[in-house]
């Protein structure tokens, strides 16, 4: 565990044992046994507390809210607090997860997020946590999948022998979904509403993953019923922010972020990508996108920045080509910040894979 991670967590403790002290009348349970507290996140010293709505009517909600508000914000380290119920939408309806699930999201696009998961992907497939792990990836977005380019896969996906659920097609040692691989090449997609909610939640529960350490899913950009669809479906172990290092994109991540908090999913950390771009000439870095962007984002929220990743032309054109560039140009510095990005993800993630996998937190 991260020294942010840990402070993170003891900080949710403090704000819990806090909370403790509220009771469900003069003599009735405290708040946290009865499952009034849905769930709290901390964000830097930023803290979110869930009320259950199915226990606290909106009569007596706001309430109970101001007097959260007065306790929460006496717990040293807390800085703010947002006191709000959980939205209805966000319960796992999933049993389980084929693996430790982790979300991949940017607040706009332009910012190579897919590129990210996809390396990222290929990355923890291929030793960067000291072993191979089983990986799949998810290519979620539903607006524009881009998997099938990044990896060089065009086939249609199949279902099984039995014909009861989906196969997965494999690439790089993945396992990869895609909407891409499920409607006609060119034809646009039109997922609305009831679409979203049915459909993503099949795209993990009836495809044929099989045991995985983790299940890479590449979110779209913003914040859309896709996002809450998916925290809908499954405990979502912890999102990545791709971000770039303009303000614009850190403003629109930062959103982001801030909607993931309100669902209590925690943020591992942040990834500022493009953050040089490099000359294939002289090697010489230069910061044409902004500068510093990532750095504020982890002043601002607490949040560590995990990785800032340069721009390569060798990157676009892996990526055009259908290969990860961490796998096909493994000596460049694009691949090396992020087999070490990957390699911390399987440690934040270890405690949540499957036990019996091939990766354990010792």
């Amino acid at each position: 565990m991260t020294s942010t991670e840990q402070s993170r967590s003891e900080l949710e403790s403090a704000v819990l044992q806090a909370l403790a002290a509220i009771t469900v009348g003069e003599d009735g349970p405290d708040v946290v046994s009865a499952g009034h507290v849905a769930a709290v996140a901390a964000t830097g010293g930023a803290v979110r507390v869930l009320i259950e709505p199915a226990l606290v009517g909106p009569d007596e909600g706001e309430a109970l809210a101001e007097v959260m508000r007065q306790v929460v914000g006496a717990v040293p380290g807390v800085a703010r607090v947002v006191v709000k119920p959980r939205p209805q939408s966000v319960t796992s309806i999933l049993a389980r997860a084929p693996g430790a699930v982790l979300a991949v999201h940017s607040g706009k696009g332009g910012v190579g997020k897919s590129t990210i998961a996809a390396n990222l992907a290929a990355a923890l497939a291929h030793g960067a946590a000291g072993r191979p792990l089983r990986v799949g990836l998810l290519d979620a977005d539903v607006y524009g999948p881009s998997a099938p380019l990044l990896l060089g896969v065009s086939a249609r996906a199949e279902t099984t022998g039995d014909g009861k659920r989906i196969a997965p097609l494999e690439a790089h040692g993945l396992k990869v979904m895609s909407l891409g691989f499920l409607m006609p090449e060119g034809k646009p997609l039109a997922w609305r509403g009831s679409l979203i909610d049915e459909g993503l939640p099949q795209l993990i529960a009836e495809v044929d993953w099989g045991e995985l350490d983790i299940l890479v899913v590449d979110l779209p950009p913003g914040t859309s019923d896709v996002h809450l669809a998916l925290a809908q479906a499954v405990p979502i172990a912890g999102v990545l922010a791709v971000t770039a290092p303009g303000q614009i994109s850190t403003d629109d991540v930062r959103r982001g972020m801030e909607m993931f908090a309100d669902i209590a999913v925690p943020c591992l950390g942040i990834v500022e990508n493009m953050s040089t771009v490099v000359c294939g000439s002289c090697g010489a870095e230069n910061a044409l996108f902004g500068a510093e962007g990532g750095e504020q984002l982890e002043r601002d929220t607490g949040l560590p920045l995990l990785a800032q990743i340069p721009f390569l032309r060798e990157v676009l054109l892996a990526s055009e080509s259908g290969t990860p560039a961490v796998l096909s140009a493994p000596e460049a510095p694009f691949a090396g910040r992020i087999m070490a990005l990957a390699g911390r993800v399987a440690q934040d993630l270890a405690p949540y894979m499957k036990e019996g996998g091939q990766w354990q937190l010792h």
